[in-house]
């Protein structure tokens, strides 16, 4: 059963309240102690029934109705001495939930709690919620310190107040009766409860340890069994003299716990399993009514469809239709008014902290979160987890714990615990709060995101980063990213391998990423579990991360890496979207033939002074398709790669050339990880990953929407690539020397103290000034406030204190 706060807090106080009354008492077995009502009401019936006092007498002394007096009699008689225990406030709960949720902490006792939920999602089990989740975890003894000690304390109970239920519901044959009440009052035979009752009444006047052992012989009791009762009491109070109900002994096949987990997972991932099958899929020793008996218990037959357990599934090829998608507009555009038909308002201490800022100035060190804040809110992060984040996302405040994990990335912090140990209030303050957010709570808040969630929030910030010009969408590339984990328990976290750089098999998370290969920015990134792999996942992952932003009739050119290799999924990607193919090979069996076939021939042209490449045009045997096969081989080592595309009228020198296009996925991946902190999640639930992944989603679409603006040419190479972030940290928007206020038009002013020696920071001023004409330069967490910049040179000693 699941508690409710006032009974947690009931047996929680049991044992302080018995070793208080041990400390008034004369012995060491208490007998009654405060906090519980069934010594008042047990003293009471027996004062009327064994004592004959008079019953108004006795509701007078007490302050009690005689009504109660009345319901504390009849369940003396129906259920005896138990009877007169008080009922304790639980919440109702499907026995399903509560029965997996003891399962997975069994089976697996560090699966993260948004594991729990999602299985209950995929359960059909109605009505939960992660707090449900923590609630049902607290009441069997898996609390947030999950110590032995509190395992075995609940569980104990649970098993109590089970007995207890079970006692009431037998039908006992109990000597107590409302005729003779004096000499039925006592039923040692057939009401054990009464008779262990007594027994620590009897004992309570004891002083001496050698008048306990004739009492227990008067009550036919032996010492072992009493100090065992002795202890339980200690623990339980009167509730631990209850007789704990074992079940009977089973007979025949056990299946573990960790077995029966397993058996549910692949059932739902593959419901063509039936119970033979799965026995050969599982290699188990086990017989088939014992896993019909599983599918029976969760309910497993009922399922017809596979379901996604962990991040994208392997599905099949899909019947690919000539239709035309039709993408969405972005929630920004749909509701440009959301803040105001919301209601929705500026944080209390961020209103407070603004007042402040009128007349008093703030030192911060991070300027480059509130300069960004403008650009962040033209990214619609507020309409859309308003429409299609968690219902506890939508709150009356504007701002959320998105923002401030998007800004901790933009200003270099790696981790929630970096923010935490720097004293700089720039990232909150870019957030719309006055103070950082508890670690607790950026933590716990992310639980509430699923990927049902997740996958709307990063579709719309695609379309969004569209609508922006921040992406085009017609030449992109596909990749993969292997994200190694370092939990201490990979595997109780339904963590599968991967293989890493240097080829060795590891646990990892393998986020999939789709690239604009023209303005080199993120289109869409998705969590993939370890084991997933391109050519399974690429049919259900291009579906909805990427034609769902991107007409496929826009796109014009696709480029792949070698996990992709396969005819299946060249022809998905050719008549998906008319688009020209260009492919690294893996080199499988059929690659192989290929290759061998190109280096009998001995044609080689000379590419570069290195490599030397050769090829031929190939019928694809399954589509009849046109292929052009490259071989590219290093002249000294021998060493050799295999490219495919479907240009047939391009020359191989031009095939190979083009393919370096694909290079902005593999420079956007090292920037993710080095400067966006691609592998540095804030948890290990697949849930909280695919957060921080839409988070570094975010991020990186602010700064290309904030270059592809300012547009300084500094910041770009002669080939026309632009700085990598850190660069530009560096120089004006970390570690800097600044001052905040607000100016007589309410706006943030941020007064740079060490001056402008480059000239770029006047530039940024200008570029805010412009964005605010126009009504760009302002957002809605700070209550439609912009920002604006102010430079002074303190420390020039020579010019002067120079205004600009």
């Amino acid at each position: 059963m699941v508690f409710t706060d006032s009974s947690f807090r009931f047996f929680s106080l049991i044992q302080s309240s018995v070793r208080a009354s041990i400390a008034k008492s004369v012995s060491d077995t208490p007998f009654c102690y405060k906090g519980d009502s069934f010594f008042k009401a047990y003293e009471t019936l027996e004062r009327i029934w064994s004592k004959r006092e008079s019953q108004r007498e006795i509701s007078n002394s007490f302050k009690i109705s005689r009504n109660t007096l009345k319901e504390w009699e009849n369940s003396f008689i129906e259920h005896g001495a138990i009877g007169l225990l008080c009922s304790i406030s639980v919440v109702a709960v499907d026995p399903l939930l509560e029965r997996l949720v003891n399962l997975i902490r069994i089976a697996r006792p560090h699966a993260n709690t948004s594991y729990v939920v999602q299985l209950c999602e995929l359960l059909e089990i109605p009505n939960v919620t992660i707090e449900l989740v923590y609630r049902v975890q607290r009441s069997h003894g898996y609390g947030q310190r999950m110590t032995t000690q509190e395992r075995t304390f609940y569980e104990e109970l649970q098993k109590i107040l089970e007995s207890l239920n079970k006692i009431k519901s037998m039908k006992r044959k109990l000597s107590h009766e409302r005729v003779n009440r004096s000499d039925t009052f006592l039923d040692y035979g057939n009401d054990i409860f009464q008779k262990r009752i007594e027994l620590f009444k009897a004992l309570n006047g004891c002083s001496q340890k050698r008048q306990i052992r004739p009492i227990l012989e008067t009550f036919c009791v032996h010492s072992s069994r009493f100090y065992h009762l002795r202890n339980r009491y200690l623990s339980y109070g009167i509730w631990g003299l209850i007789d704990v109900l074992h079940a009977g002994i089973k007979l025949g096949e056990k299946i573990s716990p960790e077995m029966e987990l397993k058996i549910i997972e692949e059932r739902l991932m593959n419901p063509a399993l039936s119970a033979s099958k799965l026995i050969k899929h599982l290699k188990l020793k086990c017989s088939r009514e014992n896993i019909q008996r599983i599918f029976t218990r969760w309910r497993l037959c009922r399922f017809k469809e596979a379901k996604a357990i962990r991040g994208v599934l392997p599905s099949s090829f899909p019947v690919v239709e000539q239709s035309v998608c039709t993408v969405e507009k972005s929630a920004r555009i749909r509701f440009p008014g959301l803040v105001k038909t919301a209601n929705l308002a500026v944080n209390r201490g961020f209103s407070a902290l603004l007042k402040r800022l009128k007349y008093h100035k703030v030192s911060i060190s991070n300027p480059g979160a509130l300069i960004l804040a403008p650009f962040l809110d033209q990214l619609g992060i507020i309409e859309s987890i308003y429409t299609y984040g968690p219902t506890t996302y939508r709150t009356t405040e504007i701002t959320n714990d998105i923002l401030v994990n998007v800004l901790r990335i933009v200003m270099g912090f790696p981790t929630i615990n970096n923010l935490m140990l720097n004293s700089d209030f720039s990232v909150s303050i870019g957030a719309g709060l006055a103070l950082k957010p508890t670690r607790s709570s950026l933590y716990r808040n992310l639980e509430e995101f699923r990927f049902c969630h997740l996958e709307k929030l990063r579709k719309d910030a695609g379309i969004r980063a569209k609508e922006l010009y921040i992406v085009d969408g017609k030449e992109i590339s596909i990749d993969y990213h292997s994200d190694p984990t370092e939990s201490r328990f990979p595997r109780d976290k339904v963590m599968t391998r991967a293989p890493d750089k240097s080829g060795d098999m590891v646990y990892a998370h393998r986020p999939q990423i789709i690239w604009d290969s023209v303005t080199n920015s993120i289109i869409n990134i998705a969590y993939c579990e370890g084991r997933s792999r391109a050519p399974s996942a690429l049919y259900k992952f291009c579906e909805q991360n990427l034609f769902q932003i991107i007409e496929p009739s826009i796109v014009s050119e696709i480029y792949t890496d070698s996990e992709y290799t396969g005819e299946k999924q060249l022809i998905y990607l050719i008549l998906r979207s008319n688009a020209d193919v260009t492919m690294c090979l893996k080199q499988n069996k059929k690659i192989k033939r290929w290759k061998e076939e190109v280096l009998k021939d001995n044609q080689w042209i000379a590419y570069n002074e290195i490599y030397r490449i050769a090829g031929k045009d190939i019928v694809l045997s399954e589509s009849g398709k046109q292929l052009r096969f490259v071989v590219k081989q290093n002249k000294e080592t021998k060493e050799t790669r295999c490219f495919g595309s479907t240009h047939m009228q391009w020359s191989f020198t031009k095939i190979l050339d083009k393919y370096h296009i694909r290079w902005s996925v593999e420079s956007g991946i090292k920037d993710l990880v080095e400067n966006y902190f691609l592998n540095y999640p804030t948890g290990n639930s697949p849930e909280k990953v695919e957060t921080h992944y839409y988070c570094v989603m975010i991020s990186r679409l602010v700064f290309d929407y904030f270059m592809g603006v300012f547009n300084e040419s500094e910041f770009k190479t002669p080939e026309g690539w632009e700085s990598v972030f850190s660069t530009i940290r560096t120089t004006i928007f970390c570690n800097q020397n600044c001052e905040l206020s607000v100016d007589d038009s309410g706006d943030l002013l941020i007064t740079y103290l060490d001056g402008d020696h480059t000239g770029i920071k006047n530039k940024v001023a200008n570029l805010l000034k412009e964005r605010k004409t126009t009504g760009l330069n302002q957002v809605s967490w700070w209550g439609g406030r912009g920002v604006k910049i102010k430079i002074e040179d303190h420390f020039n000693f020579v010019r002067g204190n120079k205004i600009k």
